[in-house]
């Protein structure tokens, strides 16, 4: 797998979402005391490196629901130790 350094929010919201499970941005946004114009921001790129799924989801307030990947697990577990 090839190596990222995640910025401190990124680790953040991955750790968040390691913790508590899928979640909605805003959800996300709350519990890491981010802006949720910059969550959404963190992560769409965390989308795109394939450290979380971002889905279309009715029952979200934001119509959108985010997860971890295994690969971001797998990713914050490599970088624990």
């Amino acid at each position: 797998m090839k190596r990222f350094e995640l910025e401190e929010e990124e680790r953040k919201m991955l750790q968040t979402l390691a913790k508590r499970g899928a979640m909605s941005p805003s959800e996300v946004a709350a519990e890491t005391w981010t802006l949720p114009g910059k969550t959404l921001s963190v992560l769409r790129d965390l989308s795109s490196a394939g450290f979380v799924l971002l889905r279309d989801d009715t029952n979200s307030p934001d119509g959108m629901l985010v997860a971890i990947t295994t690969e971001a697990r797998v990713y914050l577990n490599g970088s624990l130790t």
